[in-house]
């Protein structure tokens, strides 16, 4: 959890530190639009000084001019603008027209998800991604890095999806794209399901250094007493479901990472209970044992206690059911391995 915490303490820091690069930005960008107000001054006239909101029809009313449409325009194309019509309108020669945005209304983004400040923010300047979620705060813990934008296009909208890692980690700018008015932010909290026997079954975040198998067996309190070291996982890649099992105790004991895989929201892990077998007859304690990997029939007896005085290692029966599920009853020696669900049964000796 601490890890975590200072992981996205850094992440905060980082988007913040875009925030205050962006700050220095040309605010001429700001594109005006209705409900914003300006503060128009021409240089040498101030009783042209006037202070308007742009109406809904995107248009503001000046001394003189009477109705200007700046909508859509940039801080300094309107004012370009303001000075032609003065101009050309033979008012003032040569005019100064300086605009400066009293209350920005126009431009807004939505962020939510994860975010430590879910919400609608109004832009006073062209921002890009990681800009957009320092305004927000960041992530709140749980969000993974994956953020999704829904953009406005050709009159439907348009869902694309961008790694903050690789902008963080590689600087790459692909994943940090311009945000526009009306553009909707998005970071889910990735989750894996952990189910079956572990300490505690549920869905964790995919955050930080919590990524693969292993990673999330230990975020929900390792394997159960009574779970079996292989587990199966099951992920989605590109709308293909895939089931494979994943043998945990290799992984440490022979170092297999390859088999270690980094699961992606959506994938779960589950845990089966143990493998049994079943022993009966002349053994000191009869019922239901797990049954260790490579497990033989002399080492099932030993887990049964040992024979009893009248019991016999010559002749155990195995009963085992085949892939059709009909019972098979085996001889076994010492030496052979039991598989799941056998039920070995000891003889009683002859005299």
């Amino acid at each position: 959890m601490v890890v975590n915490l200072c992981k996205w303490i850094c992440l905060s820091l980082l988007l913040l530190s875009f925030s205050l690069s962006a700050a220095e930005k040309d605010k001429q960008e700001y594109l005006l639009g209705a409900g914003d107000v300006i503060k128009i001054n021409v240089y040498s006239n101030p009783d042209l000084a006037t202070e308007t909101r742009v109406t809904v029809g995107g248009a503001i009313t000046f001394p003189l001019l009477g109705e200007v449409k700046v909508a859509g325009d940039s801080v300094s194309i309107a004012e370009k603008k303001i000075a032609k019509l003065l101009e050309r309108g033979g008012y003032i020669k040569d005019p100064q027209v300086n605009i400066s945005v009293v209350q920005y209304q126009s431009q807004s983004v939505s962020i939510l998800g994860d975010v430590m400040k879910p919400g609608k923010y109004v832009l006073d300047q062209s921002i890009n991604l990681a800009e957009a979620l320092a305004l927000a705060g960041g992530s709140n813990g749980n969000g993974s890095e994956i953020v999704t934008i829904i953009k406005e296009a050709n009159g439907g909208t348009v869902k694309r999806e961008y790694d903050l890692r690789d902008l963080f980690k590689s600087g790459n700018q692909m994943s940090n794209p311009s945000i526009s008015s009306g553009d909707i932010i998005y970071i889910s909290s990735r989750e894996v399901s952990v189910l079956g026997q572990v300490g505690r079954p549920g869905k964790y975040s995919i955050v930080g250094n919590v990524r693969t198998i292993t990673d999330f067996i230990s975020q929900a309190g390792g394997i159960a007493p009574s779970g079996d070291d292989k587990v199966v996982v099951i992920t989605k890649r590109n709308g293909e479901v895939t089931r494979s099992e994943v043998d945990v105790d290799s992984l440490y004991k022979e170092g297999n990472l390859a088999a270690n895989i980094e699961l992606m929201n959506g994938d779960s892990i589950y845990v089966p209970r143990y493998p049994v077998f079943y022993i009966y007859g002349e053994v000191q304690r009869s019922g239901a044992f797990r049954l260790e990997r490579n497990m033989t029939v002399s080492q099932a007896l030993a887990t049964g206690g040992g024979l009893t005085p009248r019991g016999t290692e010559h002749n155990v029966r195995v009963k085992r059911r085949d892939a059709k599920g009909v019972v098979q009853i085996i001889t076994a020696n010492e030496g052979d391995t039991l598989q799941p669900n056998d039920v070995v049964f000891v003889r009683e000796g002859l005299f």
